[in-house]
């Protein structure tokens, strides 16, 4: 992207969100989606060979356009187009990858698909030996969120996940994609017994009965490895929420 079209761009989202211009919100919105949307698909040939999308024209609330966090997504992306750099890691790609598919499903996505070249894809036996882990282990990383087609071949796991796999933060973020597609394609009470079946897991493995009682002294910003913490905390959340939906608690 020039220099010239992203002040072009700034100048026009800063100006729409002072005088309200929902028009031109939703308009830049889109460019900048779409224009990601290409550069992704097309400027890493050896990691992917395409993005499929279920929707790529989104309904828009009034409040989620105008919104801080909209307009900060906007600039973030605006600036991340206009410093795009090649070649990129794997894990460089699995980030710009996991944010860009967040933010396709907070925009209102249904399903998002990422298509990638057989070489860049790892036996999980290939990704145990990379992490360290038993195939075992692996499985469990799978069955948590680590990315993993099912595509009848044995080569499953894209490069970037295992590097994902290592980052604290990001880590967490690809279990919380898998847990949204997941939650995309499951009944309220199919995924109210999954999530009891979870926290009873964690509540064996730490003989706790909440995620409070277990990390008391702690918080996920004081741990080595977060991850039980985050997962435990964001499952009773959704749990509550299920049930508030539901009529089940106030």
């Amino acid at each position: 992207m020039s220099k010239a079209i992203y002040d072009y761009s700034h100048e026009q989202i800063e100006r729409a969100f002072e005088h309200r211009n929902q028009i031109v919100i939703e308009k830049e919105t889109d460019y900048i989606f779409n224009k990601l949307l290409a550069a992704i698909s097309t400027l890493f040939p050896d990691k992917l060979t395409g993005i499929t999308i279920s929707n790529d024209e989104f309904t828009f609330t009034t409040d989620y356009l105008f919104s801080p966090k909209h307009k900060k997504n906007l600039f973030k992306w605006l600036e991340r187009l206009r410093s795009m750099e090649l070649p990129a890691s794997d894990i460089d790609f699995g980030k710009l990858k996991t944010d860009f598919e967040i933010w396709y499903y907070e925009l209102g996505g249904e399903h998002i698909e990422f298509n990638y070249p057989k070489s860049y894809l790892l036996k999980p036996s290939e990704a145990a030996d990379a992490l360290g882990i038993s195939t075992v282990t692996l499985n469990k990383y799978v069955k948590q969120g680590l990315e993993c087609l099912e595509n009848g071949s044995q080569h499953k796991i894209p490069k970037h996940a295992v590097e994902l796999l290592r980052d604290p933060i990001y880590g967490i973020l690809m279990q919380m994609i898998a847990q949204k597609k997941k939650r995309l394609r499951q009944t309220p009470s199919e995924r109210l017994a999954e999530i009891y079946q979870e926290i009873a897991e964690l509540q064996l493995k730490y003989q706790k009965r909440t995620s409070k009682e277990a990390f008391s002294e702690f918080n996920g910003d004081e741990m080595d490895d977060p991850t039980d913490y985050y997962r435990w905390t964001d499952l009773e959340k959704e749990m509550e929420e299920i049930l508030r939906i539901a009529g089940g608690i106030k």
